[in-house]
């Protein structure tokens, strides 16, 4: 069972791969944010579970849900957009998550940053909710 760590990892590489796409509507899968070669039979139902939670919190719509796990119709919220500009995600930078996302190369962040940017956007949800009670 993954932990909230690795969760975080895989919520980081998502929006990572949704930044770098802008508002265009992407085909989305496990493959897509992890290396290919070592995409697992856990690491796929990860990626499935995350990107539902993604969507009922309201950072992503998505359309159809094919039987390969991947996703047709993936977009950036109105929420998802402010999650990701939110602040300064860098304290060393004053970046937020997009500019550090974009400053670098596809695939170019580290895993420790995919799992911080995870982090900082529950950490923003939950602001969010305590906001709206």
């Amino acid at each position: 069972m993954p932990s909230l760590g690795e969760s975080y990892e895989m919520i980081g590489r998502i929006l990572a791969k949704l930044i770098l796409g802008g508002l265009r509507s992407q085909e989305i899968g496990v493959a897509s944010v992890i290396d290919a070669d070592k995409v697992s039979r856990h690491d796929l139902h990860h990626f499935v579970d995350v990107v539902k939670w993604l969507q009922n919190e309201g950072l992503i719509t998505r359309g159809h849900a094919l039987l390969s796990g991947d996703y047709l119709g993936v977009q950036l919220t109105s929420r998802g957009i402010a999650a990701v500009e939110q602040g300064q995600f860098s304290a060393s930078t004053g970046k937020s998550i997009r500019e550090t996302v974009e400053s670098k190369s596809e695939g170019g962040l580290t895993s420790d940053t995919y799992g911080k940017i995870g982090s900082f956007v529950g950490g923003l949800l939950g602001g969010f909710t305590q906001a709206g009670s």
